[in-house]
């Protein structure tokens, strides 16, 4: 007698396996959209706080406008943090759309209640 599976019982485990694969991507499809969010709002973070040490280092205000080495600032942009060592010179990506975030993009800087206040990508 020969012992092996039948043509019905393979299909009937492929089945299972495809309703358990229905079952179960959706779970795993939102974890990585979260995480990937996640990511992008921790990238966001650590650029934003290389900005605020770039800014203690190089900034100075009078009248409530920010200068830098005697001109106007309203901005620095990621190169700009990238060159002066504060951020790492490589590329940044975005996790949401898996493309890479501008080396132009701009982080504003305000001065507000006696502070500089930084805004990631701001209308500047």
């Amino acid at each position: 007698m020969k012992k092996g599976f039948t043509l019905i019982e393979l299909l009937a485990v492929i089945a299972i396996l495809g309703v358990i694969l229905l079952i179960v991507m959706p779970s795993v499809t939102g974890i990585l959209s979260r995480t990937q969010g996640r990511l992008n709002n921790e990238q966001k973070t650590a650029i934003l706080n290389a900005a605020r040490q770039w800014g203690t280092t190089n900034l100075a205000e009078t009248d409530g406008k920010i200068y830098y080495n005697g001109s106007e600032k309203k901005y620095v942009t990621i190169k700009e943090l990238q060159d002066s060592g504060y951020l790492e010179d490589k590329t940044i990506k975005d996790m949401t759309d898996k493309g890479d975030v501008s080396k132009d993009t701009k982080i504003c800087i305000n001065y507000k209640d006696y502070q500089y206040v930084y805004e990631y990508d701001g209308e500047c």
